[in-house]
Order: C-alpha cells, then structure tokens, then sequence
C-alpha cells in the first residue's frame, strides 16, 4: 500500500510540474504551439466581450479551485474520502488538470496594446518573465518543496510524522517579502515583451486572484501559527519589498 500511495503522489507531483511548465510557456507565448495568443484545437474560438467573459471565467474557476481545495474546513471533508498524507498529492493532480484546462480552453484576444519584442527592452522584459518563475520555484526550495507538493506527506505515511518537518522560517527572499512566491509570479506576468487584449484579461484575473488569494492564506497562518506569524507581518512586506519595516502591504 505505501508503494502505491508514492506512486500515485509521484505521478500527481510530476503532472503537476508539467502542468507549471506548459503554463510558463504558454503564457510566455514561448515553444508551444498553442499558447495565451494562438488558440488550442479545444478552444471555442471566441471573439470580442464573448471570449473576455469566457476567458474570465476559466482563470476564476482555476482560482476558486485552488482557494476551496486549501480552504481548511474543505480538508477536513476532504479527508473523510481522501487519506490525509494523500490530501496534498490530490490537491497537487487538481490544479495540474485545471491549469491544463486553461491552456485546452483559452479564447486568445490577438489585439496589440504594445510590442517591443525583438528589440533590447523586449529581451530584458523575457528574462524579467523567466526570473520571475526562476523566483517562484527558488521560493518553494526555501520552504519545504516536498512538503508543499505532497511527497513528504506520502513517503512517511498516514502517521504523526506525516506532517513533521514544517516550522516557520523566513530564509532569503521570506526575509523580503511574506509571499515570495506570488511575488515572482507577479513579476513574471507583468513582464512581457508583447502585451495583448488576452494576456491582459490573464494578467489582470490572475493579479486579483493573487492579492485575494494570499490575503485569505494570512488568515490561516495567523491561525496556524499565532504571533508568531503577527510578528512577521508587522516587519515585513506582504508582496512588495520595500526595504522598510513596518509596512503590511
């Protein structure tokens, strides 16, 4: 049994480095054939205010999936039907099948707003793109990277330990910003050599989600971790760095 329950969370963890990477891509407009501005043979093809409200609607679905299936109260449901060291694996296959689900569905809006790919400020906004995901995976190292994608949980089993090893640390860039990770996803959207009407929508869906997102995580480590993490947040930026303490924000 334990042999399967890591197969299946190596198989869940994998599928979900996949799906990040194919999200990378794609909304790098980079590789793939069909990406954020060329439309998959599974998109309904859609145009105009149609294809903004559709495309709306899949990154908030995307979003509500990833707020309710980490929602506590969701767990400890969750968990009656899915053993508890298997519950991050799952949560990790979901988002992989809905971030694909994105890729498979997005309406591309092709309009211009800017462009100045091929040109030197196009290519320190690509690298800009690609060292905010680089900011993103480093931020997951810091913490628990096998933790947060379930494989911790799954290799010690359904015991105690299953949930060992996770304590409150603000290494590197945690000593900058509370969500360093979020922070370089935000970098990464916003740094694009061509912006269109689509990746606009994206970016702006995406940048909400972050900001709700994260301030609804803060209520959960408040309560995991007390004042503690109080103490954290009165001396260091939610998103921003600003070099100063005190700021929330």
């Amino acid at each position: 049994m334990k042999l399967l329950d890591i197969s299946y969370s190596l198989g869940c963890y994998l599928f979900g480095v996949a799906s990040l990477a194919g999200l990378i891509l794609f909304a790098g407009d980079i590789y793939l054939p069909w990406t954020i501005n060329a439309a998959s043979p599974l998109s309904p093809q859609l145009e105009g205010a149609t294809a903004i409200v559709a495309n709306i609607g899949l990154v908030t679905i995307w979003s509500l999936q990833h707020s309710v299936m980490a929602d506590p109260g969701f767990k400890r449901a969750w968990t009656r039907i899915v053993p508890a060291h298997l519950e991050r694996s799952t949560y990790v296959l979901f988002v992989g099948l809905f971030t694909f689900g994105i890729m498979a569905l997005w309406s591309p809006l092709p309009g211009v707003l800017w462009d100045v790919s091929g040109s030197a400020l196009g290519s320190v906004l690509m690298l800009a793109y690609l060292a905010g995901w680089v900011i993103t995976l480093i931020s997951t190292f810091l913490i628990n990277h096998s933790h947060l994608f379930g494989l911790q949980q799954a290799f010690k089993g359904g015991g105690r330990e299953a949930g060992a090893g996770v304590r409150f640390v603000t290494p590197l860039f945690y000593k900058l910003v509370r969500h360093p990770m979020m922070t370089g996803v935000l970098i990464a959207l916003w740094s694009v050599p061509t912006l269109t009407v689509g990746r606009l929508t994206f970016n702006l869906v995406m940048s909400a989600y972050i900001l709700l997102g994260t301030r609804h995580e803060e209520e959960t480590l408040v309560a995991d971790l007390g004042e503690e993490y109080e103490e954290y947040r009165k001396t260091t930026p939610m998103l921003i760095p600003t070099g100063r303490k005190g700021a929330r924000k």
